[in-house]
């Protein structure tokens, strides 16, 4: 599994389905090559096989990124096997909807472990890597809910609200070594993890965004994309949202209705 000269290398973790699929193969159209991480090894094979179809080197890895040890592993395998790192994409994360009282010991550690400290053993072990290259892109994965709380999602936001702080602590430690840190932000975007919410109450989530429909995992893997890429050598630290101006005003159908396209409320 040699490294094709000049070309570089993406990592993205969670990279089996949705928002991180999505970023494994808008990298592979562009001449990336992929480093699939997820613990679900058959969604993570599958997903190098189609980035393979555009004639860049894939290989997925199977690894909990929960497991300090395991991942560390896994980053010295990728490294020995593509030789350099270019990008991090810390995009793995689970979601549940509990109250704090509610909230079972299981969910609590399990929202930690998977969007809190697995996003820091990962990236962990990708900074000597990029200290040693002097460059390198650190993107991870933000919520609107770190930012806009809500009934059930005390733990999960507040997961979410420490990748914020992070990203821009990690930034400003990795600047002196060429490295950006960034994190995207979305909101209901159409993937595997949320489906259900789409599925069982779009209204009252639609009512709530400005352009009224959900976020795609492809427009996730763009705003990727333009982070990681020159045109954004001035920014780091920061979260940007993705989510179609979600919670913006607070009657953001308003427009809707004066323009003829939703009915008045009576």
């Amino acid at each position: 599994m040699n490294q094709v000269e000049n070309r570089k290398v993406i990592v993205v973790t969670g990279g089996g389905q949705g928002i991180g699929k999505a970023i494994c193969l808008h990298f592979a159209q562009r001449n990336f090559d992929i480093a699939v991480i997820d613990k679900n090894f058959p969604n993570a094979i599958a997903t190098a096989h189609e980035a393979r179809e555009f004639g860049v080197n894939a290989q997925p890895y199977e690894c909990n990124i929960t497991n300090s040890k395991r991942v560390s592993e896994t980053f010295s395998q990728i490294h020995k096997d593509f030789g350099r790192v270019d990008i991090l994409v810390n995009n793995a994360g689970v979601f549940f909807r509990e109250t704090i009282e509610e909230s079972t010991d299981d969910i609590i550690d399990t929202l930690i472990n998977v969007n809190l400290k697995g996003m820091l053993f990962c990236t962990r072990a990708v900074i000597p890597i990029m200290k040693a290259q002097r460059s390198g892109n650190i993107i991870n994965a933000c919520s609107i809910l770190g930012a806009f709380p809500d009934f059930g999602l005390g733990v999960y936001g507040a997961t979410k609200s420490g990748v914020a702080i992070l990203t821009r602590v990690l930034a400003a430690e990795l600047a002196p070594y060429g490295i950006r840190v960034n994190a995207y932000q979305p909101a209901v975007t159409d993937t595997p993890m949320v489906h259900h919410i789409i599925v069982e109450r779009p209204e009252s989530k639609l009512s709530q965004i400005p352009l009224r429909r959900f976020g795609k995992p492809e427009e996730i893997a763009r705003l990727v994309w333009f982070l990681t890429s020159e045109e954004a050598d001035y920014i780091t630290g920061q979260v940007i949202p993705c989510d179609g101006g979600i919670w913006s005003v607070q009657r953001p159908m308003e427009p809707w209705i004066r323009a003829g396209l939703l009915p008045k409320k009576e």
